[in-house]
């Protein structure tokens, strides 16, 4: 075949070209196992998932209830785009970046799915009064809840 008729990666390719020449036969390059990989993977990139932002803040939570006094408790709200506002009572992380909100939306129970770039999260201080319980949030990362 000419080499007008061949295709650019034909024309490309060299002929029979030798990498590298193995000197040492019996010297393999190593081998990785997989859970090694997928940990400095993981590691790597934790930073960026919504476990890590629910665990980081179910620990802030967890701080703030040590020390405040006992008629006052941490509240989280969710604003979501478009201006909705819910009151958590259960985040959980449903895959790398999305986050499944649970509590009320103007008193109605509801559950929203987005991804953690879609929301917002308020923390703050509720004082509640002697006859109200403290209210526990829940917070779900890895297939493990906990409530602060």
């Amino acid at each position: 075949m000419s080499d007008k008729y061949k295709t650019i990666i034909q024309q490309r390719q060299p002929k029979d070209v030798e990498i590298f020449h193995n000197v040492h036969p019996d010297v393999k390059p190593p081998k990785m196992d997989v859970d090694h990989l997928y940990s400095d993977h993981e590691r790597i990139n934790d930073y960026r998932s919504s476990g890590e932002l629910i665990r980081s803040l179910a620990n802030t939570i967890k701080q703030w209830r040590n020390n405040m006094p006992k008629d006052a408790q941490p509240v989280i709200v969710a604003m979501l785009n478009g201006g909705l506002q819910i009151n958590v009572s259960r985040l959980a992380q449903e895959s790398f970046h999305g986050i499944r909100i649970e509590g009320s939306a103007n008193g109605n129970p509801c559950m929203v799915l987005t991804h953690q770039n879609n929301v917002e999260l308020l923390c703050y201080i509720q004082q509640i009064a002697e006859e109200e319980h403290e209210t526990r949030i829940g917070f779900v990362v890895d297939g493990k809840e906990t409530e602060e």
